[in-house]
């Protein structure tokens, strides 16, 4: 595997965290299409368990995936927080929503 592979998924895992903690949906957004490339590119090289340096590489770069990971987990609480708090305003305090299966949930 590539090293220079591994160094641009870390910067895309960098990027989207900077994006993220910016608020910037457009930043998000392009930057979610370059880790997704960069994921693709590392996916096919493969073989990173047979290089000690590739393996340290690719477990930092998991601790930044679960870092944007908590990123967007604190976004999602906060945004149905806020949906929550229009409900409230609006006299629905049910707090319905819509589900990944567009499906109403409560």
């Amino acid at each position: 595997m590539s090293l220079a592979a591994l160094d641009r998924l870390k910067a895309c895992h960098e990027e989207l965290i900077g994006a993220l903690d910016g608020h910037d949906v457009d930043a998000v957004e392009a930057s979610v299409a370059r880790l997704r490339g960069a994921v693709e590119e590392v996916r096919a090289a493969g073989g990173w368990r047979d290089n000690p340096e590739v393996k340290g590489r690719a477990e930092h770069i998991s601790r930044l995936a679960d870092a944007a990971r908590a990123r967007v987990k604190f976004l999602t609480d906060l945004n149905l927080n806020r949906i929550d708090a229009i409900d409230i305003m609006r006299g629905r305090a049910d707090g319905a929503r819509y589900g990944r299966d567009g499906g109403l949930v409560r």
